[in-house]
């Protein structure tokens, strides 16, 4: 079992072609232009990987700064920036532990790819305080992660298999009594016996949880959708619950 971050560290060498970094970042801008109105012009990306989140809002035209707590990730991110020519400076910070000379600074602060459920019980609160504190007065927050109501009912294990170059992908779980343990299989299908395994735990967060520290921390009219394009959240249907609220 891997800490959180020597997890990421680890799959940072193939997490792009897992995701199909290309077409997952013409996916996303598409989708955060939901978000991106006239008065957002600065943005922090916390939780950022190896970057998708970042350019596509640079590509809307947007300042970015990202954080994330792999530095492996970040220099992943590092080269895909400066492959498709986006200027975004990036720290090595987990969300609780951002410094204060970069409080109240954004219009908007996301935390997508499922970040928030990376971050242990302990944390979660501290994390979502530093959020509001990044913010400008009247900026807001914008979270995804996947709706684990649904996941702990179905008991579903496979989370995704992907196929590229001939290389598989399959992210599973296991299930434990209060929290997941995240699995990334990886194997050449000529050469199955180099296979990897890593594994992590999660924390399945409901959206009970994180309205509720949301509200505690201070945020207003918090709006709850099942997707980056705005539909409805179903407790029983939706795969991701996504958290937009104000400051």
């Amino acid at each position: 079992m891997k800490t959180n971050n020597v997890f990421f560290n680890s799959a940072s060498a193939y997490y792009d072609k897992m995701i199909d970094f290309n077409s997952a970042l013409q996916k996303r801008k598409t989708l955060l232009s939901n978000f991106a109105d006239d008065k957002i012009k600065t943005v922090a990306d916390v939780g950022c990987g190896t970057g998708v989140d970042s350019i596509s809002l640079f590509q809307l035209g947007l300042s970015v700064i990202a954080f994330d707590p792999s530095v492996e990730m970040i220099n992943v991110a590092k080269v895909n920036c400066k492959n498709l020519k986006a200027k975004i400076d990036f720290y090595n910070y987990p969300a609780s532990e951002i410094p204060k000379t970069f409080y109240s600074r954004f219009d908007l602060v996301v935390s997508l790819g499922n970040t928030i459920a990376n971050i242990n019980p302990k944390q979660l609160e501290r994390s979502l305080v530093k959020f509001y504190k990044l913010l400008k007065d009247d900026g807001k927050i914008l979270i995804q992660i996947l709706n684990y109501e649904k996941i702990l009912k179905d008991k579903e294990r496979i989370v995704n298999i992907t196929k590229k170059d001939n290389e598989y992908f399959i992210r599973f779980y296991d299930f434990g009594k209060k929290d997941l343990t995240f699995n990334i299989l990886r194997f050449n299908a000529d050469k199955t016996s180099e296979k990897e395994l890593i594994s992590t735990i999660i924390f399945p967060y409901t959206s009970t949880d994180i309205k509720q520290i949301l509200k505690k921390t201070g945020f207003k009219k918090i709006e709850i959708f099942g997707g980056l394009n705005k539909k409805s959240f179903d407790l029983n249907s939706s795969n991701d619950l996504i958290l937009f609220a104000k400051k």
